[in-house]
């Protein structure tokens, strides 16, 4: 099952990694690495590679290095700056490799091609009976035969999804992350996109890569808890869902219309960990405005949610109803919410205790954002979501890091910018039903440059637009954008003007009914759930300590390079355009 997983370049990536040092005598593995980053100093400085900004000092510490009677550097004149220096000449190298050492059409050649030899023969008769990815679990977890294939395979199978991705995460996130002058769009806020419709055809030509998490990875708690025939659901649903981008992702194009990465904090557990800690910290803000009283620790909010052990309990100690949420789309009020909770949830949380899930939903909903937010501040990119429920505890989200970080009136500084449409209401066309066929045609055919000029470019400008100038200048940047997207709406009877066909399809097919809204935070600091943490004040200064290294070189990288935290949703209605 996992040979053909195995003869990637995974091997290179493995033998390139043994080139580290035995570090059974630190100080002296200290030192040999030191030498090796001198010399790949040395190397890029001769190159060209690496330039000084004026004033720094450096060009006087290199100045300063002496030799050994032997040739070699003597390293007790090699001062800080350089040792800095050499180690950020490294880092450059040693990332240079490991792209070279696993390209990034490889790996996803070879998940893709893992997923269809065990799937595709399921995919084939979804495809033939014009099913969606749903109906297809639906139907083979119904059938006892095919869960006890699916369940007895199951664990070998997350076995080798897991050993791929540890081997090649790092190698793929490298090349999203140095991906660059390219608008990428970062999934979040569920599993994976809805099974009913092709995420990259309802946003393939706002965004220039949408990038998915795998599936099998995120789903590895229910996996271990829920039932035989909830896991075989499971399995046939993502892989099913999984084969309808292969298409995309496999394409030869720069760059990619689609990117499957895992998701890190998955497969680091000092991340997962950190994430569930931010999580904690703002179920704490969410139940305050849910109970209308403060909480000190995420202890003391699970021992009050622990004295409502019932519906009526909870019902009468919330001040907030509405704050509540558990399915955006269930009619109703605080009961009907509850009521789907205890049918939906008290599995998987392994309590039917109803104080209990609905504070374990609050720090579940916000660890998952928490995630999203430095997901896609790590790769330099866009969060999409297109789950209505998720979508508000995103708003939710940046409206609690508002707070936090401005101390004023949240509705100041936050905006929730209803794109292209108000979310509640005018639903209006866009562009959400492009085939996949036809994407690839566009991108190959030079013709998404047009489209886009066409469409307008409202989205890429909020998303790079400067925090500090963003607070200074907010009214007229939002009258720029819903300017643009005014003009967006003017604009699609153009498009269905010119009778463009790709891939055998007419563009005035493509047009949907729906909802594109934008929702970002005017701070004057880009919060992101980031901010806080580098300046202290999120955790108190002894728990900072716990903050994995990754994170916290992405808060300092953050602070530099100035950012508003912007975030998508696409959602379709039933209407038709």
């Amino acid at each position: 099952m996992s040979g053909d997983i195995r003869q990637t370049s995974v091997n290179k990536l493995l033998c390139f990694w043994g080139r580290i040092v035995d570090n059974h005598d630190e100080q002296a593995a200290y030192e040999a690495r030191l030498r090796r980053r001198l010399e790949l100093l040395k190397q890029e400085l001769e190159a060209g590679k690496i330039k000084f900004a004026e004033g720094l000092g450096v060009v006087e510490s290199l100045q300063k290095i002496r030799t050994n009677p032997d040739g070699s550097i003597d390293l007790e004149t090699v001062d800080g700056s350089v040792r800095s220096l050499a180690l950020a000449a490294e880092f450059m190298h040693d990332r240079k490799e490991l792209k070279e050492a696993v390209p990034l059409p490889e790996i996803q050649e070879a998940y893709f091609s893992f997923i269809d030899q065990n799937f595709g023969r399921y995919f084939q008769v979804m495809k033939e009976r014009d099913l969606t990815p749903h109906d297809a679990g639906m139907a083979l977890s119904q059938n006892a035969e095919t869960i006890a294939g699916l369940i007895e395979n199951l664990p070998q199978f997350l076995e080798v999804i897991e050993e791929f991705w540890s081997q090649c995460g790092d190698a793929a996130h490298a090349h999203m992350e140095d991906m660059h002058g390219c608008l990428k769009g970062v999934f979040g806020g569920d599993l994976f996109p809805s099974p009913y419709e092709n995420l990259a055809s309802k946003c393939g030509l706002y965004t220039d890569t949408l990038i998915l998490p795998c599936p099998f990875l995120r789903t590895k708690l229910i996996f271990s808890r829920a039932s035989d025939q909830k896991r075989a659901y499971y399995m046939i649903k993502h892989a099913m869902n999984l084969l309808q981008y292969k298409e995309l992702a496999c394409a030869d194009l720069s760059p990619p219309i689609v990117v499957v990465l895992p998701d890190m904090a998955v497969l680091q557990e000092d991340e997962q960990r950190f994430f569930a800690k931010l999580g904690q910290q703002d179920a704490l803000i969410h139940s305050s405005k849910i109970f209308g009283r403060s909480f000190e620790s995420f202890e003391e909010l699970m021992e009050f949610a622990g004295s409502l052990p019932s519906f009526d309990l909870v019902e009468k100690a919330v001040v907030d109803p509405s704050r509540v949420l558990f399915d955006s789309e269930v009619s109703g009020g605080l009961k009907e919410q509850l009521s789907k909770a205890s049918g939906g949830f008290s599995g998987l949380l392994g309590t039917d205790h109803c104080g209990a899930i609905v504070a374990s939903n609050a720090a579940g909903r916000m660890a998952t954002c928490n995630e999203l937010l430095i997901k896609a501040r790590r790769l330099q990119g866009t969060p999409v979501i297109d789950a209505p429920t998720s979508w508000q505890y995103f708003g939710w989200k940046l409206e609690y890091d508002a707070e936090r970080v401005e101390g004023n009136d949240p509705k100041e500084a936050l905006h929730v910018l209803r794109g292209l449409q108000h979310l509640a209401e005018n639903e209006m066309t866009w562009l959400g039903n492009v085939p996949p066929e036809a994407l690839v045609a566009i991108r190959k055919d030079g013709a998404l440059a047009e489209i886009r000029q066409i469409i307008g470019q409202g989205v890429q400008e909020l998303a790079e637009a400067n925090p500090n100038n963003f607070h200074r200048t907010s009214d007229q940047i939002f009258e720029n954008f819903h300017a643009a997207f005014d003009l967006h709406k003017r604009n699609v009877d153009e498009l269905r003007s010119k009778g463009w066909k790709f891939a055998g399809s007419d563009i005035g097919s493509w047009f949907v009914v729906g909802s594109l809204a934008v929702a970002a935070t005017a701070t004057g600091i880009p919060a992101w759930g980031l901010a806080a943490i580098a300046a202290d004040q999120l955790l108190d200064a002894p728990k900072l300590r716990d903050i994995p290294k990754s994170i916290r070189d992405l808060a300092e990288e953050n602070n530099r390079v100035k950012r508003s935290p912007v975030g998508m949703l696409f959602k379709l209605s039933h209407a038709k355009a």
